[in-house]
């Protein structure tokens, strides 16, 4: 895991309720924890390396500053959030998961409020994450890491999945058929690309 972190802990208390007298240890693992696995994902290993290589060597470019303050910080505030729950509302034990109250008090944990509160904060994350995904997309020039190939240690862009789909949408026996009979094929998350774009050769 790495040590160099793409926000403050003062960022991550700033734009969410996490209390003030949480511990700084906890909030930067759970910092560096959905950093390496959440957003390298999003960014592939190469491009992920690169913006580390940067800060540490004081070397980002612009769009490389925009990246991580305008898209990375927002997802990543909301990921490392949800990945600090557990340590803050929940400790486990030998009697059960208990929740701390203070000092060296604690109950039991309700389990039903946990879950409504991780869902909501995931919410957050998956939807600052699609922007995210959605600006690579769109941007993908501008980081030619995104397509430059990997090993097998290595995590390729996961830009055409979870958080932002293929532009293309294949219908009945494919995208030709699709184009023939005037059926849109770019996807709704695409608002840049007009309802019938097609790139390529028709069958």
């Amino acid at each position: 895991m790495t040590n160099t972190l793409f926000i403050s802990e003062t960022k991550l208390k700033q734009f969410t309720d996490i209390n003030n007298n949480v511990d700084t240890e906890l909030i930067k693992n759970a910092v560096r924890e959905s950093q390496d696995i959440e957003i390298q994902r999003i960014l592939g290993t190469r491009l992920y390396k690169a913006l580390i290589d940067g800060i540490i060597n004081n070397t980002l470019t612009n769009d490389e500053t925009t990246l991580l303050n305008d898209y990375i910080a927002d997802a990543l505030t909301y990921w490392s959030y949800y990945y600090a729950l557990d340590a803050i509302y929940i400790r486990p034990r030998n009697n059960g998961l208990l929740k701390a109250t203070g000092g060296e008090n604690s109950e039991a944990a309700d389990l039903t409020l946990y879950d409504r509160k991780r869902k909501v904060v995931k919410s957050k994350a998956d939807w600052y994450s699609e922007l995210l995904a959605t600006y690579l997309v769109e941007n993908r020039d501008l980081f030619p890491e995104l397509d430059e190939q990997t090993n097998l240690a290595e995590k390729k862009p996961k830009l055409g999945s979870q958080y932002a789909k293929s532009p293309f949408v294949m219908r009945g026996s494919g995208r030709c058929q699709s184009q023939w009979r005037g059926l849109p094929i770019a996807n709704s998350a695409y608002p840049y690309l007009p309802p019938g774009y097609y790139n390529g050769d028709c069958c």
